[in-house]
């Protein structure tokens, strides 16, 4: 009989691993009373530290273009909007 695989989401192995460093008694006794495999614990450990500098990393500025593009895209939504609203009010007087 195959063994279920559990899956855990990104929130958990970092809670995983950040709890498992600090475990008192080791990684390994920590990845035993969790059901897994200290490989993996390493894993995402690994993880973890190459992808830190993405959660510390500072927010880009916008650019004007970027500025631009968000302002004709509001437009854009405002104009499908009333044109589905006028749709909408033509289809309940029954005109189409």
């Amino acid at each position: 009989m195959a063994k279920v695989k559990n899956m855990y989401s990104p929130e958990d192995k970092v809670w995983i691993v950040l709890e498992g460093l600090s475990y008192p008694d080791g990684i390994a006794k920590y990845c035993r009373n969790k059901g897994i495999r200290d490989t993996l614990f390493y894993k995402w450990k690994n993880q973890l530290e190459k992808n830190v500098k993405l959660v510390f990393r500072p927010k880009a500025k916008e650019t004007a273009v970027e500025v631009r593009l968000k302002d004709e895209l509001g437009r854009k939504d405002m104009i499908i909007s009333e044109l589905v609203a006028e749709n909408l009010a033509i289809k309940k007087k029954g005109l189409i």
